[in-house]
């Protein structure tokens, strides 16, 4: 009898086939990876694991028992728990609050004890080898780090057989992998057996014991680690080979006499600690650093969005040093935030609505908006950045979370902009996307475009930028220019500015 097996399953969102038959089974305690393009069925698989979303059709065995379309209650009861990329805990909590939320009355009848009930939390804490997180501490103190820990320990409870983890990784520093993955392994020894979905495929071949590759809300094929390579993996999941190269700089120049954008001495009185760079027309300048070295901030206050205590900004011969976003947007500047769902996206409107809505001046005839030049312009803007959908009336929140990252870009694209702000363009896209928004980020400059992008992937930064600065505690401790930029030692500046 299989420990947990799936059968036949279906699920459709609008038309749209996110799963196509899937047949699957899971073994008691092991780490069983799921991998696949963006809206290849992955998060869609677990939903229905943690009865979030219903199947349509199939069937899903347990130790032999039917949970089809069982409610989360039920299957929390039954031992199937699920932590996702955007994680559920409440910041204005303790971390014992949120590790034991619903049951804290256990620990005295109609009461709470609050003793022993943080007695208990450093108890779990302990238990799994997470030694830095205090169990009084309010969650919005924590670094992204121990807040996706929690998220995935306030999941975890005495009865768990599965657990199923969604891109666990996603904001997490070389620090907070390892971490994560020491937790990872202290829950397969104790016999849970682990779902886990991510678009690392280092990080898949350094846990799994098998792995699925799904395509089109279809199975691939499913690999023992041993037979499984990097480049075997890749292939499967886009149905061909990929290479990433540096873009050619030839036929390319750069004007630099006189600079598109020009920061001088820009601070925060926080995060931000007199900063002073030139971006040139027609660049990809790349700035990356270790969470926390104030890259979002910086950008933040470029695009109007945080308040600056000193500096000046000029952007073609203008200071926009005091410019709400507004206006920054109409001389041409444009953001592509980290934060989607905060800051990016509206969730529960159309993509047609998400698209225009950032220059609705492209869709109108006089005062008044023209729909049908809207859909057919949001049409082409989806097109362009490659986003599956079934129609720009359906709701951006209906998508997997790669496309609901492409729907961003292409309402940063419907701006039209001149200078072009990327926060983690990449942030939980699949390698065959990926490659497709280099190839775009690179056209939009062949077209005339300046882009700034900020990543924490090193590898990135060196394969689209023209210059990279590095951040460090707030400041610029590093700039490589062409020919000095390669992963080791952009790697060793921001590491040693970490260390010191």
């Amino acid at each position: 009898m299989e420990y947990l097996a799936i059968q036949g399953l279906c699920k459709r969102y609008s038309g749209v086939v996110a799963l196509d038959g899937i047949d699957l089974s899971f073994r008691e305690g092991e780490i069983h990876s799921i991998i696949g393009e963006n809206g290849a069925g992955k998060s869609t698989l677990l939903k229905i694991l943690a009865g979030i979303v219903r199947a349509d059709s199939g069937s899903i065995l347990f130790r032999g028992e039917e949970i089809i379309n069982a409610s989360p209650n039920q299957l929390f009861a039954r031992g199937l728990s699920a932590a996702f990329q955007e994680t559920s805990v409440f910041d204005n909590l303790t971390v014992t609050e949120n590790l034991f939320i619903g049951r804290l009355y256990d620990y005295r009848g109609l009461g709470v004890s609050w003793k022993a009930a943080r007695a208990n939390a450093r108890r779990v804490l302990e238990d799994f080898g997470v030694h830095s997180i205090d169990p009084g501490a309010r969650v919005e103190s924590l670094s992204p780090e121990s807040k996706q820990i929690l998220e995935i320990l306030k999941t975890v409870k005495p009865n768990t057989r599965v657990l199923s983890l969604d891109e666990p990784t996603a904001s997490l520093t070389e620090q907070g992998v390892k971490l994560l993955f020491a937790l990872i392994r202290a829950l397969k020894a104790r016999g849970i057996t682990i779902l886990y979905v991510s678009h690392h495929l280092d990080e898949v071949l350094e846990l799994s014991d098998r792995i699925t590759v799904l395509r089109d809300g279809r199975k691939v094929d499913e690999l023992l680690r041993a037979d499984a390579t990097e480049e075997r993996l890749h292939s499967l999941m886009i149905g061909r080979s990929i290479e990433q190269s540096k873009a050619s700089d030839a036929g390319r120049t750069l004007d630099e006499s006189n600079p598109l954008l020009r920061v001088r001495g820009l601070a925060d009185g926080k995060k931000v600690k007199g900063v002073s760079f030139d971006v040139r027309s027609g660049e990809i300048l790349g700035i990356t650093g270790l969470v926390g070295a104030g890259r979002t901030e910086l950008a933040q206050m470029l695009f109007g969005l945080a308040p600056k205590t000193e500096g000046q900004v000029i952007f073609k011969q203008v200071d926009i040093t005091r410019s709400i976003t507004r206006d920054i947007i109409r001389r041409g500047i444009f953001y592509l935030p980290e934060e989607r769902h905060r800051l990016g996206l509206f969730l529960d409107q159309n993509l047609m609505i998400n698209t225009t809505i950032s220059r609705l001046k492209g869709i109108a005839r006089g005062v008044m908006l023209d729909y049908r030049r809207e859909r057919i312009r949001s049409q082409e803007t989806l097109a362009r950045v490659g986003v599956r959908y079934a129609s720009t009336r359906q709701t951006v929140r209906s998508l997997s979370g790669g496309n609901q990252q492409k729907v961003l870009l292409a309402k940063c694209l419907f701006a039209e902009p001149a200078l072009l702000i990327l926060d983690e363009p990449t942030k939980g896209i699949d390698v065959g996307s990926k490659e497709e928004i280099y190839k775009l980020i690179r056209t939009l400059v062949g077209q005339g475009m300046t882009v700034i992008i900020i990543s924490s992937e090193v590898e990135e930064i060196c394969l689209l930028s023209d210059r990279v600065l590095v951040m460090g505690d707030g400041k610029l401790i590093g700039t490589f220019n062409r020919g000095e930029i390669n992963e080791k030692s952009i790697a060793l500046c921001y590491l040693q500015a970490g260390a010191a």
